[in-house]
Parts: C-alpha cells; sequence; structure tokens
C-alpha cells in the first residue's frame, strides 16, 4: 500500500492572517494559560506535498492539544493511502 507519508507530511506552524487577529489569539492563549490550560500561541496544522512543499491543507490547530492533534495526523499518514487521509481530515 502506498501510504499518505509517503507523498504528504505534517507539521504546526504559526497562524497566518491579519495582524490583530493573530494578537486576538495570543490574548485568548495567555487568558487560558492563566487558568491551568497549556500555553501555546495560535498555531494551524499545516499538510504539505512532500516532492514540492506546497501547502494541500491548513486548518486551525485550537481545539485540545496541537500537540496530539499532530501525532494523530501523522499516525494516520502512516497508515491511510492520500485518497483515505483527505477522506478523512478534509474540512470542505
Amino acid at each position: 500500500m502506498d501510504v499518505a507519508a509517503n507523498h504528504l507530511t505534517a507539521d504546526l506552524e504559526e497562524r497566518r492572517g491579519p495582524l490583530w487577529k493573530r494578537a486576538l489569539a495570543w490574548i485568548w492563549a495567555l487568558f487560558e494559560a492563566a487558568f491551568g490550560s497549556a500555553a501555546h500561541g495560535p498555531l494551524d496544522l499545516v499538510i504539505r506535498r512532500i516532492d514540492n512543499g506546497r501547502e494541500v491543507m491548513r486548518t486551525a490547530a485550537d481545539s485540545g492539544s496541537p500537540d496530539f492533534l499532530l501525532e494523530q495526523v501523522r499516525e494516520d499518514l502512516e497508515t491511510k493511502t492520500v485518497g483515505e487521509f483527505f477522506a478523512e481530515w478534509r474540512l470542505e
């Protein structure tokens, strides 16, 4: 089976967008940290093609733990085909 990990890679990257939106996300992250939640800035889960680095999917990694989400996605990349991966993770 030709698994998605042969063609795609997943990483957490700093959120893009207008400065005011990113600043608001940072303020919210600091607020959550003050009340015991894990402190991390606004991150996106980004899926890129290995052959050319082109971004093929980007989604906010702000529900739960971004590191856990990344671990789940990387596991799916190792066990699913590209078609199966996108059928499960595409947010359209």
